[in-house]
């Protein structure tokens, strides 16, 4: 099912300027059409069935993509604005390449011996999958691991940095290969950076003392945005990096891939050298990126047997969060199962995952005041005027309201506003101003000098230094930093956050508030499973049962030809 068709200005006014430059009707609807659907993320727009397809190909603005045309009509009816075609098949050509240069230089015996080694002491029923994946690296230019929350995703790009450190050189990198990871946003490369030093520090304790491998762990790096990587210009809107300056990494490992759109990937590709091995990581059930494109999904969905990336990508199934009640119903979720829904709305689905049913504002007010009622003892903490910025954070880190929409009652919006009047009348806080001691605060916009980007989240707390507010640090140790509120970039209460924002974050638990209306164009199973899998061990649903029952069954489905360019 496709999302729901809704137009924008902008629409209107880019089919406008092309009717008046090229006196077109048939191409002004079809600008139209590519316009609204690349908006909502297509590649390419399906053409209405009236639009005069000969028109159009005999256009001197189309064209067949042989050479630059304005906009691309394919065979099968497909039209692409110029820029779209040119990423979709520069992307499709460059990860082609990549997987047929696919070499093996290391002998088999060694092979396994290795990943005996670093998995040594673990289960090897449950551990086989990610150890076919790390004795699949070596030698590769292209890799991609998937998998749902808790399958170790993490664990195993460790030990696949850690094989081609070993290897390097047969695998023609230098002695010391370089490395560097990446995420789309500052919360998702701080949550890497973080699970990363927590799986360097569990593998420490697994390898056997006089292991190779333990040398190498500490020439794992942090992790920083895509941006940051690719030298990202905010004065030009341009990357530094790029075909004509690549980067000097040997090794590039990209986590939170169903982020990254159309555009940012054709770049990333671009900027890792043709003799380099590029990894992605990420789970294509969640939301694909806001721009156009569902890289991740059609990679994954591409690797068949006869493809060029068969072998070239691997699933992680076994979950190994010690939480592991949420998994179940996660897998229901991803295959739409509505036989669950209705069971959760019955109350006797899931220990895990709760419904409460709201309709209206009334019905939200009462479950923030019962969410308020649950956190009574966190809140209260987070309110002590002699807490610790380290001490706030980690609070903020167990429970989080997560929302689809930003306006209305149902919004992080409208639950924020709720959320402070509850906590001035129950904990007594001042506030009288924007700020008071405890509030947290989610970056909405960038900010490259200070090292803030959207979706990084603070705590405001009062100090012998005035209100400042705390952010965790990037390095992946305990350490936190501040910023004065006076200096802060756009941000917004984060009592409640956008699903999209939450994208790279963990939670111990979440409310997740879906706006009751059934057929709310926002409604999406990918919504829906991502909210869910930022939670560690329980959800809350607040909304609506026919509202629930749409999103699970309304899979997004992408337009666009990458998926058939890589089969």
């Amino acid at each position: 099912m496709n999302e729901p068709q809704f137009d924008r200005v902008v629409d209107h006014t880019f089919a406008a300027w092309v009717r008046r430059r090229t006196r077109s009707e048939a191409l002004a609807r079809a600008a139209f059409a590519v316009s609204r659907d690349e908006g909502q993320g297509h590649s390419c727009a399906a053409l209405p069935d009236d639009v005069d397809v000969s028109a159009l190909r005999a256009h001197a603005w189309v064209g067949d993509g042989g050479a630059f045309s304005p906009f691309v009509l394919t065979g099968r009816g497909e039209f692409y604005l110029w820029r779209n075609w040119r990423h979709e098949s520069r992307l499709a050509d460059a990860l082609r390449d990549r997987a047929r240069a696919r070499k093996h230089p290391v002998d088999a015996a060694r092979l396994a011996s290795d990943v005996a080694e670093l998995f040594a002491g673990t289960d090897l029923e449950a551990t086989q999958l990610q150890r076919d994946a790390v004795a699949a690296v070596p030698g590769a230019r292209v890799f991609v691991l998937t998998g749902g929350p808790g399958t170790g995703k993490t664990s195993t790009v460790l030990r696949m940095l850690l094989m081609l450190m070993r290897h390097a050189e047969a695998c023609g990198f230098s002695a010391h290969p370089s490395i560097a990871l990446a995420a789309p946003t500052g919360k998702a490369a701080q949550r890497m950076t973080q699970s990363i030093a927590a799986g360097r520090a569990h593998l420490a304790q697994r390898l056997p003392a006089a292991s190779p491998f333990r040398a190498w762990l500490d020439r794992v790096p942090a992790a920083q945005t895509l941006h940051r990587l690719l030298e990202y210009r905010p004065h030009d809107n341009q990357f530094a990096r790029g075909a004509d300056s690549p980067l000097a990494a040997d090794i590039v490992v990209v986590d939170e891939t169903s982020m990254v759109d159309l555009a940012m990937m054709r770049q990333l590709i671009d900027a890792v050298r043709p003799n380099a091995t590029i990894i992605l990581l990420g789970d294509p059930a969640q939301l694909y990126a806001v721009e156009a494109g569902s890289v991740l999904g059609d990679i994954v969905a591409s690797a068949g047997e006869g493809s060029p990336l068969a072998g070239h990508v691997a699933t992680l199934r076994h979950v190994w969060r010690a939480e592991q009640a949420l998994s179940s119903d996660l897998d229901r979720v991803r295959g739409g199962n509505l036989g669950w829904v209705d069971a959760l709305t019955r109350g006797d689905a899931s220990d895990a995952v709760q419904f409460r049913a709201c309709v209206d504002d009334k019905a939200i007010r009462a479950r923030l005041e019962t969410w308020v009622d649950q956190h009574a003892h966190e809140l209260a903490s987070l309110m002590h005027a002699d807490i610790a910025p380290a001490d706030a954070l980690n609070i903020l880190r167990r429970f989080q309201i997560l929302c689809a929409v930003r306006e209305g009652a149902f919004g992080s919006q409208g639950i924020n506003a709720a959320m402070r009047d509850i906590l001035t009348r129950r904990l007594r806080i001042d506030a009288t101003g924007e700020w008071h001691h405890g509030r947290p605060v989610i970056v909405t916009r960038n900010d490259y000098a200070r090292d803030l980007y959207n979706g990084d989240v603070g705590v405001a707390l009062r100090g012998a230094d005035g209100l400042r507010v705390w952010f965790e640090s990037r390095d992946g140790a305990s350490a936190v930093r501040s910023i004065s509120a006076r200096t802060l970039p756009e941000h917004e209460p984060a009592w409640a956050i956008t699903i999209h924002r939450s994208q790279g974050s963990e939670y111990g638990e979440v409310a997740v508030v879906l706006p009751p209306e059934s057929e709310h164009r926002i409604l999406s199973r990918e919504l829906l499973y991502t909210a869910m899998s930022r939670a560690a061990r329980r959800v809350e649903l607040w909304t609506w049962a026919e509202a629930l029952r749409t999103a699970i069954a309304r899979p997004v489905q992408r337009r666009g030809g990458l998926r058939d360019r890589l089969a």
